[in-house]
């Protein structure tokens, strides 16, 4: 827990190939970029206190049991299912996104104001960067 016996030179038995600090980033990598994705479905409708403290519960009830479902040695993994891409946690964000929206409703002023990206140029980086990602 909290990264406890972690070294530098220290190997995972789950990437044998890669110094495990790097194979912990690695998967980090999934849990922020799923956070990220139920994160698009509540912009404008969840207060930013309420989002972080909603992340922290998702990401230790939802996304690492359901990460280790696959990875790790999990029952769907024991069974021959191979997730390369983090399938199974994405799939989980997306509904979760969906089941938040439709619980806190619409946006604040959808349909009555304008909803236009502020700065256009910040909207065309941010779709780059997920184009390349």
């Amino acid at each position: 827990m909290f990264l406890r016996g972690l070294e530098m030179d220290s190997i995972s038995a789950l990437a044998k190939t890669i110094p495990e600090a790097l194979f912990m980033l690695y998967q980090m990598t999934f849990a922020i970029i799923t956070v990220a994705l139920v994160a698009g479905a509540v912009a404008d409708r969840m207060r930013f206190s309420a989002f972080m403290i909603f992340s922290a519960l998702w990401l230790a009830f939802a996304y690492v049991p359901i990460a280790h479902w696959v990875w790790g040695g999990g029952f769907l993994g024991g069974a021959g299912a191979l997730d390369f891409a983090g399938g199974t946690v994405h799939i989980n964000a997306g509904v979760a996104g969906l089941a938040a929206a439709l619980v806190l409703g619409p946006r604040r002023g959808y349909g009555t104001e304008n909803l236009a990206p502020f700065d256009l140029s910040m909207a065309v980086v941010g779709t780059g960067l997920l184009w390349v990602g």
